[in-house]
């Protein structure tokens, strides 16, 4: 595989009453690996949402919010 990517499963979001503040809970990091990002978001539950981040091509560091791509 071409990239490690570290991804984290994201909970839902909490609402804060005093604050107005958004809170989300974050789930274990896992590592997984794919050849680019799109194939990586298939591998990965359509209903939910996960942090991702990686070094690309250019050696750049990437954190993204995605959710996962339904294959059907």
């Amino acid at each position: 595989m071409r990239y490690t990517y570290k991804v984290f499963e994201l909970g839902p979001e909490i609402l804060d009453p005093k604050t107005n503040e958004i809170h989300v809970n974050v789930g274990e990091s896992k590592q997984m690996e794919a050849m680019s990002l799109k194939k990586l978001q298939r591998k990965l539950d359509p209903k939910k949402k996960y942090h991702v981040e990686y070094r690309n091509k250019k050696n750049n560091y990437i954190s993204k919010t995605i959710q996962g791509i339904n294959n059907g």
